[in-house]
């Protein structure tokens, strides 16, 4: 029996694609993102300076940003399953390097491969879960995202109890084994919606300069790169910005944890809201408790002080991470949602690198973490405001209200 448009949208398939990608960004993130929580068994284990393993980490995130984003643009008109099966691929093959490899070029090949899989997986699934759904678009990807949550949350103990009971090469083979044969599982069932809830549009260079030329798609562009501003400086300095301030190592070494497990509940209730009030209404409103938060920072001396803006970050990170792709696949990308959504993970990956590199300067020149916080919480603000108003809908209806 042939599958219609109307059957295939919020459809058992749909919800198996969210429950794929959720478990696909469980162990993404709890790869990649808790690197710290085995680094130093890394290190010991190929005898690499400090220097050294963070480079390693550089070099996987690097990865996972321009690759994932390149190549969100590279398979946007291609099947979708034999480009998920290449990724478990490209992942079986990161892990069985690290098990033969004994020089610090071999493990950096490897996790360069690591983020260049992961990366892609994370662009299909956050482009892909919105073309699967139209009445419970928010809800799904809420679900979906939280997976990122999940992943720094669960993943650490998971590490700490395998690296008691095996080296870290045995350790990395397990996770990256689970995330491989669960790309290989969604390979099965990850494709585009029947229909054609995509369009004709072909990617080339007709469709890059007509984006890349469209003011309000440059002004969202722009605005989605500020707008993680927050997360990318919490992501590099969070203890070192915490400790400043006096409140104890224990507690600050905490922080990333704390944050993601808030924004497991936060994903879903934004889905929730996105599909209730409009899901740009509600990005915003997260944007704007993460620079509350950012600003706040600076000034925090006191462990309930320092938990209650966790907690706000935590609300922000559960708010962004779930609505961003379904609205900017609504507004610019309903005929080539991959490429969209890698698009604007290209412009994410700027941020990253650039926002740590500016707060060093900063402080340097202040002589503390006031001024810089400051002009993040600025800088996070600007940028959801010009997403907000990039990401306008030409009917004036807001996606998902």
């Amino acid at each position: 029996m042939t599958e219609t448009p109307s059957d295939a949208v919020d459809s058992l398939t749909s919800w198996l694609i969210v429950a794929l990608g959720l478990v696909i960004l469980v162990l993404d993130w709890g790869f990649i993102f808790t690197f710290t929580v085995y680094s130093e068994a890394l290190a010991d284990a190929f005898g690499l300076s400090g220097l050294r393993v963070s480079s390693v980490f550089s070099i996987t995130t690097a990865t996972f940003y321009v690759a994932g984003g390149l190549i969100g643009v590279v398979i946007a008109r291609l099947p979708l399953r034999p480009v998920v099966a290449t990724a478990g691929g490209v992942f079986a093959v990161a892990v069985g390097l690290l098990q033969v490899t004994d020089s610090y070029l071999g493990l950096v090949a490897s996790f360069a491969l690591v983020g260049i899989a992961g990366g892609s997986m994370f662009v299909i699934v956050v482009s892909l879960v919105p073309q699967w759904f139209d009445e419970y678009e928010g809800r799904a990807m809420g679900v979906t995202m939280i997976g990122n949550g999940l992943g720094i949350l669960v993943l650490p103990p998971v590490w700490i109890r395998l690296l008691s009971r095996t080296d870290v090469r045995g350790a990395l083979a397990v996770v990256g084994g689970a995330m491989a044969l669960v790309i290989f599982a969604a390979s099965l069932v990850y494709r585009r919606p029947p229909g054609g809830r995509a369009g004709t549009s072909p990617v080339d260079r007709s469709w890059l300069r007509g984006n890349l030329t469209d003011p309000r798609f440059l002004g969202a562009l722009a605005g989605f790169s500020f707008l993680w501003s927050w997360y990318f400086v919490l992501s590099v300095d969070a203890v070192g910005v915490l400790t400043a301030n006096g409140i104890a190592r224990s507690v600050a070494v905490t922080a990333f944890g704390i944050i993601g497990g808030v924004s497991v509940v936060a994903r879903v209730a934004s889905g929730e809201f996105g599909d209730r009030v409009g899901m740009r209404a509600t990005l915003v409103a997260g944007v704007g408790l993460a620079a509350l938060a950012m600003a706040a920072l600076p000034w925090t001396g006191t462990r309930p002080a320092t938990y209650a803006l966790l907690i706000l970050f935590g609300v922000g990170l559960g708010t962004v991470a779930p609505l961003f792709s379904p609205i900017i696949i609504e507004r610019f990308g309903p005929a080539n949602a991959t490429a969209i959504v890698g698009l604007f993970i290209l412009g994410q990956a700027a941020t990253s690198f650039t926002t740590p590199v500016a707060l060093n300067v900063l402080y340097d020149l202040s002589g503390g973490y006031a001024v810089p916080l400051v002009a993040v919480a600025g800088l996070t603000l600007l940028g959801g405001a010009m997403f907000y108003r990039g990401t306008a809908p030409a009917d004036g209806v807001d996606a998902g209200a």
